[in-house]
């Protein structure tokens, strides 16, 4: 089971729906946050909690952790030690040229999609040569 280690969290608004364990970005307010679209997005975090249309109306926002070890979903197969970066989904994948890396996989590893993956942020991230 993956696990949750975080040394620094924010809380935003969201600008959108959210879906926890997904990597997030800023939008041009300094207190919103949305899902990233493209895999070279420059991600500020990680979601903690999902966060509803409905949600979002009632004035409930989402936390990202943004430093230490958090909690992914998997979009594919990830290994310990292979460099971590996201689709255009937010969901973790093992990283490819030319796209920004969120990480590095350190424990837990994802035998497919949809399952959970321990990753050390490493933010803002790179794009891998």
């Amino acid at each position: 089971m993956a696990d949750n280690n975080y040394v620094l969290a924010r809380g935003f608004d969201a600008a959108v729906a959210i879906t926890k364990y997904r990597a997030v970005k800023l939008t041009t307010s300094e207190t919103q946050v949305t899902p990233v679209t493209a895999a070279t997005d420059v991600a500020v975090g990680v979601s903690e909690f999902d966060c509803s249309a409905a949600e979002i109306l009632k004035g409930k926002g989402v936390n990202v952790m943004m430093m230490g070890v958090v909690t992914m979903e998997a979009s594919a197969a990830i290994n310990q030690g292979q460099m971590v970066g996201f689709g255009t989904d937010g969901r973790a994948k093992v990283v490819a040229s030319g796209e920004r890396t969120i990480g590095i996989c350190v424990g837990n590893p994802a035998g497919g999609a949809g399952e959970r993956v321990s990753v050390l942020l490493g933010l803002p991230g790179f794009l891998a040569p």
